[in-house]
């Protein structure tokens, strides 16, 4: 019987993204009071958080506060917000089921954006001890070259976890881009949506790419269980 190794994503698989944002929101927020003397309504950033507008938020928000911002402003802004020292949390799910297969199987963590902000993220929670290998694609290369839905960080944790034969089973929440490169190379592909969770997730809006719809769909990650046996 083939072997198993267990990869999951992190943001929004293993805690939520949104708590995140918030502390990165009020990190950026305190900056600009205290470098720029202008208020940023904390409350306005969260309200296009929700509305899906990820990548233009932080110029909106520090526009609304200050029409003629420099480039130096928005960089400084977008700096205390990657740099705030996380509180985070596992979900409860992620936590007693990171417990029951530490241990049993190979844990892979494969997780999208800067290194350092990403692990501070994996640091915050506890988790480099739980995994056998963790890759942030932004440390395989600049300007997002390595980022999901792009192979390469698959292919490397498939070299670093086992050998020709095994059996690896991927956990995400991303329908845009977390599924694609693992369906291609046969590993059993799995989406989690928590109910209570779906309407706070900084992905929600997104829909599954063209070969990225995932092989098995659960809401909680107790769920695992059936499908890895």
């Amino acid at each position: 019987m083939a072997i198993t190794h267990l990869v999951f994503d992190l943001d929004d698989t293993l805690y939520a993204e949104r708590d995140f944002a918030i502390g990165g929101f009020r990190a950026a927020t305190s900056w600009a009071r205290e470098s720029l003397g202008i208020e940023v309504s904390l409350d306005r950033m969260l309200a296009l958080l929700e509305d899906g507008h990820l990548g233009k938020l932080f110029n909106m928000a520090l526009a609304e506060a200050k029409a003629d911002h420099s480039a130096d402003d928005l960089k400084g802004f977008v700096k205390a917000y990657a740099n705030q020292t996380p509180q985070l949390q596992l979900f409860p799910d992620a936590a007693l089921a990171l417990s029951h297969w530490e241990g049993r199987l190979k844990l892979g963590l494969i997780t999208d954006g800067h290194a350092s902000t990403q692990h501070a993220k994996i640091a915050a929670l506890a988790l480099t001890r739980r995994f056998k290998h963790i890759i942030a694609t932004g440390a395989l290369g600049p300007d997002r070259a390595f980022h999901k839905p792009h192979p390469r960080a698959f292919e490397l944790m498939q070299s670093a976890l086992g050998s020709p034969g095994d059996r690896f089973v991927y956990v995400g929440d991303n329908l845009s881009k977390d599924f694609i490169a693992p369906n291609t190379l046969g590993w059993t592909t799995v989406w989690i949506n928590r109910p209570a969770h779906q309407a706070h997730r900084i992905h929600k809006h997104t829909t599954a790419a063209i070969g990225g719809e995932p092989k098995f769909s659960i809401g909680d990650l107790a769920q695992l269980q059936t499908i890895l046996a």
